[in-house]
Order: structure tokens, then sequence, then C-alpha cells
């Protein structure tokens, strides 16, 4: 091993464990140092071992929890961010924790949350078996200038790469379309059946085919572009999935049961997730896992039983108030949030909406826009705003209909803690990366999230 590697470690390891004593998250700089000293760290930690990588535009983090809940139980150990920092310096960050200073990795395993435009550099550098895309939205306008900029990306990543196994959506026209111009292997998920019971799904208006700008057709349709579709125009068409969830039933808080049709034949199996959008996480993470030839029933124990990311539905009792976080990226994904707030019955009667734009987030918020907040609330909705970006979704909120005397504006985060306890009913918190991870921050200093996933 280089002296330039060791060093590398050494550095990552030393400003992780000072940045954690400090209070910090510490999985982005310690990395970038990293990379800094030894820019090929990632390529050479990753040599001879096995990884599994998960990217797409929703859904990366839920599907990556699984994998690694799979991989952990069956292998025994895992190199993982469970912080989910998808970024260059995020991975190097996690490699070099899973090594020693003399770059002995203690894993054999490694599963990786990539982001889109970070899949052309990780895959050559990483050469994964298996790539997991879960999906690809309009998204992050101020980095995706259209449908198809994340996809080039990943198009760039899987030819660098061509002995990786491809597990793309069917269901996405965007992600299948990856399949055109590559070599590699692919094998095909999608869902099948309605994951709402009401069918109150998001829909696009119009959803216009990538090759020739026709409408598509759909013969179902689950939400936003996802479906089984064709264009009438130039042949374009949907891909029978391989693996597929044709059946959500025992729809409970929080589990529910799947009816998967794996290579012909069907499973039934327990997940650990809502119905809803989060089903196609589900069978993203079992294909993907069944893809690097982990046997069936491993897979699916860990689908039963795994443990969910931090902001995914996490609840924290503040005192006596039952606060739920909520994590929105873009305008599809907080659709599906909506949709599933108005699937559980009444309305929210208390939210908190927090906006923010760092790089995390997007630098734009104009996503905010589309999304159908009038579905949810009315003139009785009591709202909280917080967030470098709280003007902004104040003022979406009094366009879809939240009387202003109902809204207030909390810029602290100490102090929106102390008027959420404050409320004494159910809160839910709607926001995006970095305000959902500043809140965290601060309640983590007072509280202990309940144990909200255990069955």
């Amino acid at each position: 091993m280089s002296i330039r590697m060791s060093a590398a470690i050494a550095a990552c390891k030393a400003s992780h464990k000072i940045m954690r004593m400090l209070g910090r998250t510490a999985r982005a700089l310690p990395g970038k140092i990293a990379l800094v000293i030894d820019p090929k760290v990632i390529d050479e930690l990753s040599a001879g071992h096995k990884t599994i990588t998960i990217t797409g535009t929703n859904g990366k983090t839920t599907t990556t929890h699984i994998v690694q809940q799979a991989v952990i139980n069956t292998y025994g150990t895992a190199a993982y961010d469970p912080s989910s920092t998808n970024l260059e310096q995020g991975i190097a960050t996690t490699l070099c924790l899973d090594s020693s200073v003399g770059g002995r990795r203690k894993s054999d395993w490694a599963v990786i949350e990539c982001d889109e435009g970070s899949s052309k550099t990780i895959l050559p550098a990483m050469h994964p078996q298996v790539m997991v895309v879960t999906n690809l939205y309009r998204d992050q306008v101020d980095r995706y200038t259209s449908w198809t900029t994340a996809r080039d990306y990943i198009i760039k990543a899987a030819q660098s790469s061509p002995q990786t196994k491809l597990v793309l959506n069917a269901d996405c026209q965007v992600t299948a379309s990856i399949a055109d111009v590559v070599d590699n292997e692919v094998i095909w998920f999608g869902v099948e059946c309605p994951v709402y019971d009401e069918g109150i799904a998001d829909y696009d208006d119009s959803v216009s085919c990538i090759d020739c700008d026709a409408p598509l057709e759909f013969s179902h349709r689950t939400f936003a572009h996802l479906g089984e579709y064709a264009c009438p125009n130039c042949g374009r068409r949907h891909h029978r999935p391989d693996i597929a969830c044709t059946r959500i039933e025992d729809r409970r808080e929080k589990s529910c049961t799947l009816t998967l049709r794996i290579n012909g034949v069907e499973h039934v199996v327990e997940a650990n997730i809502r119905a809803g959008y989060d089903v196609y996480n589900a069978v993203a993470a079992v294909a993907g896992l069944l893809a690097t030839g982990m046997p069936e029933e491993d897979v699916f124990k860990a689908l039963a039983r795994f443990t969910h990311a931090a902001h995914r539905f996490e609840v924290f009792d503040i005192d006596g108030t039952l606060t739920r976080l909520l994590l929105m990226k873009n305008t599809a994904g907080c659709n599906q949030l909506i949709n599933m707030l108005v699937s559980e019955g009444e309305l929210p009667d208390n939210l908190v909406c927090l906006l923010g734009a760092e790089i995390m987030d997007g630098i734009t918020t104009d996503w905010i826009q589309d999304v159908r907040w009038e579905k949810i609330v009315n003139a009785n909705t009591q709202v909280i705003v917080g967030g470098p970006k709280y003007e902004d979704m104040r003022d979406r909120l009094l366009r879809a209909g939240v009387p202003e005397g109902n809204i207030r504006v909390q810029k602290s985060y100490a102090a929106l803690v102390s008027d959420i306890a404050a409320i004494k009913q159910p809160v839910n918190v709607i926001a995006n990366c970095s305000t959902i991870e500043a809140l965290r921050l601060e309640l983590v200093k007072s509280y202990q999230p309940v144990d909200y996933w255990s069955e």
C-alpha cells in the first residue's frame, strides 16, 4: 500500500473522530481531505471487493438501507454510510472508515448510495457488481437541466463498467432508456398494481416520449410518469419486469404484505414499509440483492425487518407532542408524501414546513410551486414555517389556502422545538435535506426518536 493512501486514510479517520467529538455528522469533510491527499483512494480501497451501488432521483436511501441490512445479515458486515452522504467525499469517508491505516478493508462488501451526477466517477472507480437505478424524475433544475441529464451521467458510468449488472425501473421510461445504449446485463423491476387504496396518486398531466415527444399512452399507471407505457408514434414501450410487485395486501400503519413475482414465480412477503411509493424501493432492493446472487430467503428476511434511515417517518416525542419527520426533495417526491397523508384519513391539523436552498437541496425553490399543497391544507390548518427560504414556503401556503393568521414564522431551530412541544397535538414536519437535518440535530440534544418502525 502506498504512503499516500495510508496518509489519506489516517487523515480521514482523525478528522472524523474530531468532528464527531464536536457533534458533527462528519461524513463529507473527512473524505474530502482524504481525496485531496490521495485522489485514487476510492479506486484503491474498492479493488477486489464486492460492491452494490444505488442511484436515482427518489428512493435511494430507503433502497440502500434494505440492501445494507440484507448484506450485513447474510455476510456479517458491510461498508456503508448510515447518514446517506452520497457524493464522492462521503463515499471516500465510508471506505476509509472501513479500512485500517494500512489499507486493509474490514468488510468484503460495500453498499454505496450514489448521487446520479457522481455515478460517472464512482462506477469507473469502484466497478460494482450491481448498480440499481430507482427512477429518474425532473429534479434539481440547477444541476440537471432536462429529464435526460442525470440519465446521461449514468449511461457514461455504465459504459465505463460493462461488467456491472444494471437493475432498472421498467416503469420509468427515462431509466429504461439507459438499456438502449449500454452493453451491461439488465434486470428489470416494476409495480403492476395500484400503490394507494384510494387511487389518489399524483400524475404528471402529460408525459411525452423521450424519443419522439409524442404523448405516451398508459395501460396501467402508479404515479407521476411511472407505469406501463407505450408510444403510439415511435413504438417505444414498457419492458415486462423480471421482478414485480403484483399485489399489496394487509396495509398496516408501519408495514404491509406484498406479492412479488420473481422470474415467473409468486412469493408473498412481509415488508417493513408503508404501502405507497415505498413499494418501488422495496422491489428495487429485492431485484438488486437477487442480482448479487443472495438467496431469496435472506432477501425477504431483510425486507421484513430493516431499519429506516433518519428523517424517513422518524417520530420524536417532544414533551408529549408526537412529531413525525417527513423528507421532501423534489416535486414528485413531495406530492407522494402528500398522497400518503391524504390516504391516512383526516388531514393533519398541524404542519411545520421548512425550506432551505443549500447544495444538498438544490439552490432553487421553484419546485415547491408544483407541489399540491392544496390537498392537505384548509382554513383550519395551523402551520409553522422556517428555514432560510421560509418566505417562499409561506407565500406558497398562502396561495394554497392557509389563512395568513394561521401561519407563524420561526427562524430558530431551538425555539422551533419549544414551539412544537407547546402544541400538544400530533405534528407533521415536511422539510428538505438541509433543514430537516438541522432540526434533527437540535432534537437529538434532548430527545431520542421513537422506535416507530418496530412492530
